[in-house]
């Protein structure tokens, strides 16, 4: 695409939305966000109900699964000062702070819902697209766009399985998805359904209030506290490149930690996948609720009764007041499309890199945050901004549609062997270096040790984190080193609350000492194999 491109529709401004419209603006495009809501945040703005949009919201309670250096935009850190793992409006103020930082704000246009997308009469030619929006109660009014990205995310229609004796059951029925608080089920006896984290809250949640709460799960998951070794955020300790070891090794280390540390609470949990196949199950009250038997963990849901649920395992409970359920959503585009690409198929829009539509005949449409990472989502949907503004300027392209077609079924074969559940699961570090290499924001550091080896080693063997894809190539950041060096400071910061008796601390320097001695072993190993 020629760089005469300069528009570009950005449909929702919620995290994915916000990053598409910063990333627009730095490629020097027009960005034009379209946002539904009377304000940005999508996700993580509170609403007492969703029942016009059936979208989405945080409950009253929300804190984030992923620690606020993981979840950070690659240029944008978190106030050292805020907790490392945040309730909802600290996300929500961090948007907001985003949004002002960079001026994103002029580019949004609130309470305006996307009603239809289509090609331009002329895209064959062009690759324009025609958006068609409705603002609040007035009337539609349409407008052509040099290319868009589709940020409406993947929470839009909350799905409900058909279970036996739906319609005689005489308690109430409802979905996490316009779950907000556990007031109304004081003193009842409930079921929660599912085995993601939505469900692990609900069903917490309810128990410290309800009667007696059951837990239905399908199939089982890996539990684990968002508190890693000593304490420190979970996915800082984990999710590290070390190269001296594959991933299968320190995931399987992992595994066998998790095993040791919840090993009674874990039986009636446990999957029959590794534990990369899925999300963890992050939740630090499931365990103190099964030990004291205020969630009790149960198989599959078989069928309602009038007054209760029979299991799979043929077990039932009567008496039961309600059923929430936890079971995700069906995807879709919460706009009309005429687009074949775009067509939606058992819950699969075929994907380059889980970004860009197959069949097109000019590359001006992204689908971004069509993911679910084993992490952090925001990262992953920047990336794929950065990329996609890329291409719509004419800075890089992509492959050939056999070589999109060929890629994608091979990725999603890849996918489908890797993952529990479908095919947008990733692991979060190998999907951004996929990206990141794209663009050419991926470093190298084996070659960066030569020439800032303090640099490179405290991103090899430290945190992965998003400030890693902002030391190198285009939109490289001058912050990004000190982003990354002063990481513990960032993690420490909130919890220096009280002055500790024990002044004794952790020399850093020792450790670097110690990484340093190993990166040289490593870098002329690895000059000897290039040399070889």
């Amino acid at each position: 695409m020629s760089e005469s491109c300069k528009t570009v529709a950005i449909i929702g401004a919620g995290v994915t939305g916000l990053t598409a419209i910063k990333c627009s603006l730095d490629e020097g495009l027009q960005p034009t966000c379209f946002e539904r809501f009377d304000s940005i945040g999508g996700l993580w703005t509170y609403r007492d109900t969703d029942a016009e949009y059936q979208t989405a919201s945080v409950y009253k309670t929300t804190v984030t699964n992923t620690s606020k250096e993981t979840n950070a935009f690659s240029d944008f850190p978190f106030p050292k000062e805020w907790p490392n793992y945040m309730h909802h409006s600290y996300m929500n103020k961090y948007l907001n702070m985003y949004a002002d930082e960079f001026g994103l704000e002029k580019c949004i246009r609130l309470s305006t819902s996307v009603t239809r997308l289509e090609q331009a009469p002329d895209y064959d030619i062009s690759g324009r697209w025609v958006v068609t929006t409705k603002h609040k109660n007035e009337m539609e009014t349409s407008q052509e766009f040099d290319a868009v990205m589709i940020c409406t995310g993947m929470f839009n229609n909350p799905f409900t399985p058909d279970v036996p004796g739906m319609d005689e059951f005489q308690g109430k029925i409802s979905h996490t998805n316009g779950y907000r608080t556990a007031t109304e089920f004081e003193g009842k006896r409930g079921v929660v359904v599912g085995i993601g984290n939505s469900a692990g809250d609900a069903a917490t949640e309810t128990s410290r209030v309800a009667s007696q709460v059951f837990l239905s799960a399908r199939h089982g998951m890996w539990l684990s506290s968002r508190r890693g070794p000593k304490g420190y955020p979970i996915e800082l300790a984990v999710v590290r490149r070390r190269f001296l070891r594959p991933l299968s090794m320190v995931m399987r280390s992992f595994e066998k930690s998790l095993e040791e540390r919840y090993e009674m609470v874990q039986k009636p949990l446990k999957p029959a996948f590794g534990v990369l196949a899925s999300e963890l199950l992050l939740n630090e009250d499931i365990p103190g609720c099964i030990l004291n038997g205020s969630v009790v963990i149960k198989g599959d849901l078989a069928r309602f009764t009038k007054t209760g649920v029979e299991f799979v395992d043929g077990s039932r409970e009567d008496n039961i007041d309600f059923v929430i359920f936890a079971t995700g959503y069906r995807f879709d585009f919460p706009f009309k499309t005429d687009c074949p690409a775009l067509q939606v198929l058992d819950q699969h829009v075929p994907l380059y890199k889980l970004v860009f539509p197959l069949g097109l005949k000019h590359s001006t449409l992204s689908v971004n945050g069509h993911i679910k990472p084993v992490g952090a989502v925001g990262p992953c949907s920047e990336l794929q901004a950065r990329w996609a503004a890329r291409i719509f300027k004419g800075l890089a392209k992509l492959p050939s549609q056999s070589e999109l077609a060929a890629e994608v079924k091979m990725a999603d074969e890849e996918m489908a062997a890797s993952f529990a559940n479908h095919h947008r699961h990733v692991h979060p570090l190998l999907y951004m270096d996929n990206i990141a290499t794209e663009i050419g924001a991926r470093p190298n550091f084996l070659k960066m040790f030569f020439t800032d080896p303090e640099m490179s080693l405290r991103c090899v063997f430290g945190p992965a984190i998003p400030f890693h894809y902002r030391l190198v190539g285009p939109g490289k950041w001058a912050g990004a080193r000190e982003a990354i060096a002063t990481v513990w400071d960032r993690v420490l910061e909130p919890v220096k609350t009280r002055k500790p008796t024990d002044q004794t601390t952790k020399s850093g320097s020792q450790m670097l000492f110690v990484c340093l001695g190993i990166a040289v072993l490593v870098a002329v190993v690895g000059v000897l194999m290039v040399c070889n």
